[in-house]
């Protein structure tokens, strides 16, 4: 086995990372790349790292965490710093599913550095958004922010817009949090402009969902409404069931404060349906 074929369904792996497909190609290819008369660590620690995004993609944690360890180790031994910044990222993905926060932080906190040792831009407002979530999960708002106000600061002299408006939805989200309704709206809303704008639907979805939630708190129960429906119904058709039931769980919640419990049932008996399969 010529180590071009092996490359060859390396990048065939890459490119079926949304397949059920993929987990079996990536593996023969990494077999196909130990069997090379001379050891490729670069690549083996590439296909390593897409068995442990592939993984993650399919929510098994345990199996994701030890491919990323694998890769790891594969790639420190050519000193790759950008493999080395993404498996770093990708453990700190997959502890953070597996629930393990602080973990998580290390591994995320090790992806900035290499990041910032790289001097990309872009990935490195994408990863500090990230470390941002993790803390605001911590309960950590002044350290959060600072790394959403940082990373936008980033995105805006690297001169990009992909990635903007999940900044500024995280930052609404830590307002919405620390209780700071005010500060909230107009960033969410200039959020939502842009995802609409770039057909940005999962993140428009999550937009709108903070807005009810920020018009909830204000009592505008008709615009909260309106907002909710306009999430559920981006969601909707999008397919994306996990995200729709976790919207029609805080609509219902967001109900039932309201006393409107017929309603809140009404959201409860749609996310039960979506869950079981039904339409």
């Amino acid at each position: 086995m010529l180590a071009a074929e092996c490359a060859d369904w390396e990048a065939c792996c890459f490119y079926l990372l949304e397949d059920n497909r993929a987990a079996t190609v990536a593996e023969q290819a990494l077999d196909w790349c130990r069997s090379l008369s001379e050891p490729a660590p670069l690549l083996e620690a590439r296909i390593l790292e897409h068995l442990g995004s592939i993984n993650v993609r399919n929510h098994a944690y345990d199996s994701a965490i030890a491919y990323y360890e694998r890769a790891l180790a594969a790639a420190g031994a050519v000193r790759d710093l950008r493999r080395l910044a993404r498996i770093n990222h990708g453990l700190g993905i997959a502890h953070d599913g597996r629930g393990e926060l602080d973990r998580a932080v290390v591994f995320v906190r090790r992806a900035l550095v290499l990041y910032r040792q790289e001097g990309d831009l872009v990935s490195l407002a994408r990863v500090e958004n990230e470390l941002g979530l993790l803390l605001m999960r911590g309960g950590q708002l002044q350290g959060a922010e600072e790394l959403f106000v940082r990373a936008l600061r980033r995105l805006e002299t690297s001169g990009t817009e992909i990635g903007r408006s999940h900044v500024l939805l995280s930052l609404g989200e830590l307002y919405l949090t620390a209780g700071r309704v005010a500060d909230a709206i107009p960033i969410i809303r200039d959020a939502i402009e842009r995802t609409g704008r770039l057909q940005e639907r999962l993140a428009e979805s999550t937009g709108h969902h903070l807005l009810g939630e920020a018009m909830e708190r204000l009592g505008v129960r008709a615009e909260a409404d309106n907002e909710y429906r306009i999430a559920l119904d981006l969601l909707r058709n999008d397919g994306l069931d996990s995200r729709l039931i976790e919207v029609h769980m805080s609509y219902a919640s967001v109900l039932e404060r309201r006393s409107d419990l017929v309603a809140a049932l009404g959201q409860l008996k749609q996310a039960a349906a979506i869950a079981s399969g039904r339409t």
